[in-house]
């Protein structure tokens, strides 16, 4: 069974250093990813953030299969550049960087290619791609890419530990 911080290495691993020589980090909630993101500015980094795990039920207590998808969001920003042109970070990059939509595109064709335990877990589903901040619209050119992993959980048994026999 894969657990959620192997995928999450697993995801930092294939990303850290690939994409503009960007560093990987994984970030434990929205304000460190936006710590991670924010420090050093013109400097490419990606942040990896456990959105969320759902089980795969047809309704209330029906989860009889161990099945559930697990959701990730993967962010790649520059910080906020000094560029006098905002959005020339975006088309022509920074510091003879490639763009940033580049960066952003080939980041989400590396995450949907990504294959995790064959026996366990599902290729990684696109969910999609779009800018990343704050809601209130102060945002910093970021750009995440959302997916899920289907992966199977192990299944308990009466005799599991913590899990009673009831008679």
């Amino acid at each position: 069974m894969s657990t959620i911080s192997n995928q999450a290495e697993a995801i930092r691993i294939a990303l850290d250093g690939v994409l503009d020589g960007a560093k990987a980090y994984i970030a434990s909630d929205f304000v460190h990813a936006w710590e991670i993101l924010l420090n050093s500015p013109g400097v490419c980094k990606i942040a990896i953030l456990f959105e969320d795990e759902k089980a795969r039920v047809n309704g209330p207590g029906l989860d009889i299969t161990g099945r559930v998808n697990r959701y990730f969001d993967v962010i790649i920003s520059r910080g906020r550049g000094l560029q006098q042109l905002r959005s020339g970070n975006l088309t022509a990059g920074s510091g003879g960087g490639m763009p940033l939509f580049e960066l952003a595109e080939t980041m989400r064709d590396k995450l949907r290619t990504m294959r995790f335990n064959p026996n366990t877990d599902e290729p990684p589903d696109y969910v999609g791609m779009g800018r990343w901040g704050k809601d209130d619209g102060f945002n910093i050119d970021a750009f995440k890419v959302s997916i899920w992993i289907g992966t199977q959980l192990s299944l308990p048994s009466a005799t599991s530990p913590g899990n009673p026999t009831v008679i």
